[in-house]
C-alpha cells in the first residue's frame, strides 16, 4: 500500500515538470505566417568596416540604415515584394535560426559583429555574434546583403 501512494505522490510531483516540456515544444515551432520581420546588422570593425542594418517585413517592405563606413548613409526604404520578401523570411524559418544559441561568442576581436533580430507574431529572437554560429547565418546574410547593401535609385532615402 505505501509503495502505491509514493508512487501516486511521485506523479503529482513530476506531472507539472511535464507539461512545462510539452508547452516549451509547443513554442519553439515557428511557422513562416507568424514572422513578421526579419532584420540584420553588420557592426563596424576596429578598421572601416561598415556598419548597416537591413530590415525586411513580410509585407515586401525593405529598410536599410547606413550608420558608419558606408557610401549611403542614412534611411533608406524600398518595397521588394510579397513574394521576395517571404523568400527570405522562408530561408529563416527552413533553418530553424528559432533553435539557434542567443549568443555565440566571439573569438576574434576584430572580426566585424553580425547580428540577427527575427519577429514573431507573439515573441522576438536576437542571435549575436552569428559569424561562430552555424554555416548557414552567413548564408543567410548574403542573401539579405543581396537586397540592399547598397541602395540604389530605387531606394527611397526618409
Amino acid at each position: 500500500m505505501r509503495k502505491i501512494v509514493l508512487i501516486i505522490l511521485a506523479l503529482f510531483i513530476c506531472a507539472p515538470a511535464f507539461a512545462k516540456h510539452k508547452k516549451r515544444k509547443k513554442k519553439k515551432k515557428q511557422a513562416v505566417s507568424s514572422v513578421s520581420s526579419v532584420t540584420m546588422r553588420r557592426t563596424a570593425c576596429f578598421g572601416r568596416c561598415p556598419d548597416y542594418s537591413i530590415k525586411i517585413s513580410s509585407n515586401g517592405e525593405a529598410l536599410y540604415t547606413g550608420m558608419r563606413f558606408v557610401e549611403d548613409s542614412g534611411v533608406y526604404t524600398k518595397n521588394i515584394g510579397v513574394e521576395k520578401a517571404m523568400e527570405i523570411i522562408n530561408q529563416f524559418v527552413t533553418y530553424r535560426v528559432d533553435t539557434c544559441s542567443n549568443v555565440y561568442h566571439n573569438r576574434i576581436p576584430d572580426l566585424p559583429g553580425l547580428m540577427y533580430t527575427i519577429v514573431y507574431s507573439d515573441s522576438t529572437k536576437e542571435i549575436r555574434n552569428a559569424h561562430f554560429g552555424p554555416p548557414y547565418l552567413k548564408g543567410l546574410a548574403t542573401s539579405m546583403d543581396e537586397i540592399g547593401k547598397k541602395p540604389d535609385a530605387s531606394w527611397k532615402k526618409l
